[in-house]
């Protein structure tokens, strides 16, 4: 199961394909044109593509599921830094980003959980634009969107959404509160009879994070995806200026419903100017 989330599709700092063919104004109507990409932009890409390759030997001749855990798009609240400003740009980059993803031979079933409102239009109109669109161009797929999703993978159990925990306010408490909201979703499932998810996915936070829990003879673990994206004006500010981002993607390992391994494809980049005065 390959997860990936908040790709932001549409900012000069996020992920872009740099096959995306958009269209612009002419003087005789609109005509296509590639936007040129960022310095970001073509470092997320080279990341991305490594992590792809690495994903699809991982892969090998496996089934794999793939989970795009939300924030697709970059949205119209937040519109600085954008690669365009029409809306159905954002939609043609988000399904630019993901084709190779998707065509990956072995990979036969796409969830897309719904993000934040304000990175898809409001009431999911990015994700159901896009996911239309994908399904149309591989329609032996199984693909579909969700808010919140439940997957049963050999019995291996799955609780997948965008939105989660912070990873953590100082690093000494880093994880402190993910640890509590596991064990709030393991004590509501078993007061209500019924097995805890064994593996919990969230994102939002553009950070890596993976905790563990157990009570009486179960136990949960809980990820927080990074992302495919850098920092701009707003996110310096709600981040409260970090000094580095995690960038990439994660795997987990199922065999006869249990978690084998847990594959990471992160590298962390410092994102400070350097200088010696």
């Amino acid at each position: 199961m390959a997860v990936v989330a908040d790709i932001h599709s549409g900012l000069d700092y996020a992920l872009m394909n740099p096959a995306t063919v958009l269209m612009k104004e002419g003087k005789e109507g609109l005509i296509p044109y590639t936007p040129v990409m960022t310095e970001s932009q073509e470092w997320l890409w080279e990341s991305y593509s490594k992590d792809l390759k690495d994903l699809e030997y991982l892969i090998g001749k496996s089934k794999a599921i793939a989970i795009l855990n939300g924030d697709i798009h970059q949205g119209n609240k937040h519109p600085a830094m954008l690669v365009s400003d029409r809306l159905a740009d954002q939609i043609v980059i988000g399904r630019y980003n993901l084709t190779p993803l998707i065509s990956i031979k072995n990979i036969i079933a796409v969830r897309s959980a719904i993000g934040t409102e304000a990175h898809n239009f409001g009431k999911a109109s990015g994700e159901i634009l896009l996911i239309d669109q994908l399904k149309a161009m591989f329609p032996n797929k199984d693909i579909a969107n969700v808010y919140h999703g439940w997957l049963d993978v050999d019995g291996f159990g799955i609780d997948y959404a965008h939105h989660g925990p912070y990873p953590g306010s100082r690093e000494w408490l880093r994880g402190n509160v993910a640890i509590l909201y596991l064990r709030d979703i393991m004590i509501r499932s078993m007061a209500g009879g019924k097995t805890p998810p064994q593996a919990v996915l969230r994102a939002h936070y553009h950070q890596w994070l993976s905790v563990t829990t157990s009570m009486a003879d179960k136990e949960s673990r809980l990820f927080i995806s990074p992302s495919y994206c850098l920092l701009g004006d707003y996110a310096h500010q709600a981040a409260r200026s970090p000094d580095s981002v995690g960038v990439g993607m994660f795997a987990l390992e199922i065999v006869d419903g249990k978690l084998r391994e847990v594959h990471k494809f992160i590298r962390t980049l410092d994102i400070r100017t350097k200088e010696s005065l």
